[in-house]
C-alpha cells in the first residue's frame, strides 16, 4: 500500500496523523515540505498541490485517494481498520521526523514559548475568543507559531504552508482572517487554538473535522506553473480576502428621547475611528460617513424610522487585501441600551456555486438557502444563505455580488427591512404573552364569579345582585380593553407580515436545485404563527365576552323582575290609600257642609238681633235662628257642590 504524508514541521495536526499511523504500525513515507530545499522542495510542493489543490496540511495519499487534514474516520475506512468506537486505545503522541525542536532549543524555546503565551492571552481577550482547554494542543500550536515567527518575521498559521512573503500570507497571520467564521460555525479555528465558549465547555455538537474554508470557498486563487529551465519554478498568486464585504446591522427600539441620543452615539463611533466630524453627512432621518480605515473602505449609516433606529456598518476589501470586519466591529462600542431589537451580519462571499460550498457555511439544521432575482429560463440568480439565530445574531451570506452595485444596496435594504419587521413582530409576542396572562387571570376570576352566581341566584337579594352586576361590568370593561388592544396588535401583525411577504415576492425565491428550505419558510412560519396566536387569543376573548354578556343579561333580568314585583306591591298599597283618602274626603265634605251651616247661622244671628232691636221683626232671635237652620244647610250644600264641580271641570280642562 502506497501511503504518503505531506506535512510541514510546525503543524500539530500533522503530528497527530503520524502518531495515528505509527500507533497502528502502518508503513508510510513522510515528506516534511518546509524542511526540504531546492528542487526537492519544489517537487514536493508540486506533488502536494496536485493531490489536494490547496496549501493546508496534512495531506495524506493512500493508494490513489487523498485525505486533507486529520480525518480519522476516513483514514480508518481507507486503511480498512476498525472504527474508533471499536478501538478505544488512545493515540500516543510521539515525536516525528522534522519536529520543531530542531529549530528552537533550550532557553530560546522557553523564552519564545512564554512570549507566545502572553500574546495568546492578549489576542483571545481582544477578540472575544476562548483558548483551547487542551494544554498540549496549545503548546504544540504556540511552538509552531514561534518557529514561523523566527522563520518569516510574523506568526503565520502553523497548519498552512506560508510563502515567506507578508503580502501573500497576510490572511493566514494568526489569528487568521478565517478565524471568526470558523469559531462561529465549528466552535474552533482551523488549527484549534482559538475556540468558542461552547466548545470550551465540552459541547459535543461540533464536528470532529474542520475543512479549510480558505481553500474550499475559492478565496485563494493559486496558479501552479512549471517552467522547465533546469529546475521547476512554483508561482503562487497573492490570496484575496475571505469576504468582499462584511456588514454588521444592529437595530434598537426608538422613542422620542432616543432620537438625539442615537445621533450622539454616531458621533462617538466616528470619534473612535478617528473620523473628523466634518466627514459626517447629516440628513433628516439618515446620518452616514464614507471613509477608509486600516486599508478598508467603510461606510457607517444611521437610519431613524418611527419605531426603530438602525446602524449599518459596512467594510469592503481595498486593493484586494484581506479584511476581517469583526475586528472593526469590536472597536465600535454602542451605548448600553435595554431596547436592542436585533443584530445581524451580511457577508458577500467570493463563491457559493455548489451545494458543497453552501455546506461549508452552516450546519444542516440551521441553513436556509434562496436564489434571488432568478430567471428560471436561464441560470439561477443571486444565492443568499441565511443562518438562523445564533447567540442573538443572524447571518446572511450573499454570493459574488459587487458591493458597489445598486442591486447589493437593494438586497441590503431588503434584509434590513426583513430583520426590522421580523423582530418587531417578535417583540409583539411579549405583548401577546402579557395579554394571555391577563386574560387567564380574568378568566379565572370570572369563572369563580359565575359559579357563585349560578348557585346563589334564586335566593339572592337585590343588593347582592347589584354588587355582582357591578363587579361583572368592571370585568367586562377590562376584557373589552384587552380585546381592543389585541385587535390593534392583530392589524399591526398583518401589516408587518404583508411587508415581509412583499419582499419575498420581489425576490422571486427558488432553491436552485439545492435541497434546503427557503429563507421565507423560516421567517413566514414564525410570523404566521404569531398571527395565529393573536387570532386564537381574539377568539377566546370573544367567547368569554359572550358568556359574560349572557350572565349580565340574566342578572339584569332578575333585578328587573324583582323591581316589578316591588312596584306591584307599592301600587296595591297606593290603591288602598287612595280609597281611604276618598272616604275621608267624603266625610270631610259632609262635615264641611255642617261647619259652613253653623257659621252661616251664627252670622245670621247677628242680623236677627239687629232686626229685633229695630222692632222690624217681632219674634225672638232664637226662633229666627231655628227657622233659618234648614235654609243655612241648603245654602252650604249648594255652595260646596258648586265649588267641587268647578274644581273637577277645571282639572279636566287642564289635563287636556
Amino acid at each position: 500500500m502506497d501511503i504518503r504524508v505531506y506535512r510541514i514541521s510546525t503543524c500539530h495536526w500533522c503530528d497527530k496523523v503520524e502518531s495515528f499511523l505509527k500507533r497502528l504500525d502502518i508503513n508510510y513515507r513522510t515528506i516534511v515540505i518546509d524542511l526540504l530545499a531546492g528542487d526537492e522542495q519544489e517537487k514536493a510542493i508540486s506533488e502536494s498541490y496536485h493531490l489536494s489543490k490547496q496549501r493546508s496540511f496534512p495531506v495524506i495519499y493512500i493508494d490513489g485517494t487523498c485525505v486533507i487534514g486529520f480525518h480519522e474516520s476516513r483514514l480508518r475506512h481507507l486503511l480498512k481498520l476498525p472504527s474508533r468506537e471499536v478501538e478505544r486505545e488512545e493515540a500516543k503522541l510521539e515525536d516525528v521526523k522534522g519536529n520543531t525542536s530542531v529549530l528552537l532549543k533550550g532557553k530560546e524555546k522557553l523564552e519564545a514559548f512564554e512570549k507566545m503565551r502572553e500574546w495568546l492571552e492578549r489576542e483571545a481577550k481582544s477578540h472575544g475568543y476562548a483558548i483551547n482547554p487542551d494544554q498540549k494542543v496549545v503548546e504544540e500550536i504556540l511552538t509552531g507559531l514561534a518557529v514561523n515567527e523566527k522563520r518569516y518575521g510574523y506568526k503565520a498559521c502553523p497548519c498552512r504552508l506560508a510563502t515567506g512573503t507578508y503580502q501573500m500570507d497576510c490572511d493566514i497571520i494568526c489569528p487568521c482572517s478565517y478565524c471568526y467564521l470558523d469559531v462561529e460555525k465549528n466552535g474552533r479555528c482551523y488549527c484549534s487554538l482559538f475556540v468558542s465558549d461552547r466548545f470550551a465547555s465540552g459541547d459535543p455538537s461540533f464536528p470532529d473535522y474542520i475543512p479549510d474554508i480558505r481553500e474550499h470557498s475559492g478565496v485563494v486563487e493559486k496558479t501552479m506553473s512549471f517552467v522547465k529551465e533546469g529546475t521547476t519554478k512554483v508561482t503562487i498568486e497573492a490570496p484575496q480576502s475571505l469576504y468582499k464585504t462584511h456588514m454588521k446591522v444592529i437595530g434598537f427600539m426608538q422613542d422620542m428621547a432616543d432620537k438625539n441620543k442615537a445621533r450622539e452615539d454616531f458621533l462617538k463611533i466616528a470619534e473612535e475611528l478617528d473620523i473628523p466630524s466634518s466627514f459626517v453627512q447629516w440628513g433628516e432621518d439618515i446620518v452616514y460617513v464614507n471613509t477608509t480605515f486600516n486599508d478598508m473602505k467603510i461606510v457607517i449609516k444611521l437610519r431613524q424610522d418611527q419605531d426603530v433606529y438602525v446602524y449599518q456598518i459596512k467594510c469592503m476589501a481595498n486593493d484586494g487585501k484581506a479584511i476581517n470586519g469583526e475586528k472593526l466591529f469590536q472597536k465600535i462600542k454602542f451605548s448600553e441600551h435595554k431596547n436592542k431589537l436585533f443584530e445581524c451580519y451580511i457577508i458577500v462571499q467570493s463563491s457559493l456555486n455548489t451545494k458543497e460550498d453552501v455546506d461549508q457555511l452552516l450546519p444542516d439544521d440551521k441553513r436556509h438557502v434562496s436564489y434571488l432575482y432568478s430567471n428560471k429560463e436561464r441560470e439561477p440568480g443571486i444565492i443568499a444563505v441565511f443562518g438562523e439565530e445564533r447567540a442573538g445574531k443572524d447571518t446572511f451570506q450573499i454570493d459574488s455580488i459587487n458591493p458597489s452595485d445598486h442591486m447589493f444596496d437593494k438586497i441590503v435594504e431588503d434584509i434590513v427591512t426583513l430583520e426590522t419587521n421580523y423582530y418587531l413582530l417578535c417583540a409583539e409576542r411579549q405583548r401577546y404573552i402579557l395579554a394571555d396572562d391577563r386574560l387567564n387571570q380574568l378568566d379565572a376570576t370570572i369563572v369563580a364569579k359565575m359559579g357563585i352566581i349560578s348557585m346563589n341566584l334564586p335566593k339572592a337579594q337585590p343588593e347582592v345582585l347589584k354588587g355582582w352586576l357591578h363587579g361583572l361590568s368592571n370585568n367586562f370593561g377590562e376584557i373589552s380593553g384587552v380585546t381592543e388592544e389585541s385587535r390593534h396588535r392583530m392589524n399591526y401583525t398583518i401589516l408587518k407580515r404583508d411587508v415581509i411577504r412583499k419582499i419575498f415576492k420581489d425576490w422571486g425565491e427558488n432553491n436552485g436545485g439545492l435541497n434546503y428550505p427557503l429563507i421565507s419558510r423560516f421567517l413566514l412560519e414564525r410570523v404566521d404563527s404569531l398571527g395565529d396566536q393573536y387570532q386564537r387569543l381574539f377568539t377566546r376573548i370573544d367567547g368569554i365576552r359572550r358568556e359574560m354578556m349572557d350572565l349580565i343579561t340574566m342578572l339584569r333580568t332578575k333585578i328587573d323582575l324583582i323591581l316589578q314585583e316591588q312596584s306591584l306591591e307599592l301600587q296595591k298599597s297606593m290603591d288602598e290609600t287612595t280609597k281611604t283618602q276618598m272616604i275621608m274626603q267624603h266625610t270631610v265634605e259632609g262635615l264641611s257642609v255642617i261647619v259652613l251651616s253653623y257659621y252661616t247661622i251664627h252670622l245670621a244671628g247677628f242680623v236677627f238681633e239687629s232686626l229685633e232691636a229695630s222692632h222690624i221683626i217681632n219674634i225672638s232671635v232664637q226662633t229666627a235662628k231655628a227657622i233659618f237652620v234648614p235654609i243655612a244647610i241648603g245654602i252650604s250644600w249648594y255652595l260646596t257642590f258648586r265649588a267641587r264641580r268647578y274644581i273637577r271641570k277645571h282639572s279636566r280642562n287642564k289635563s287636556k
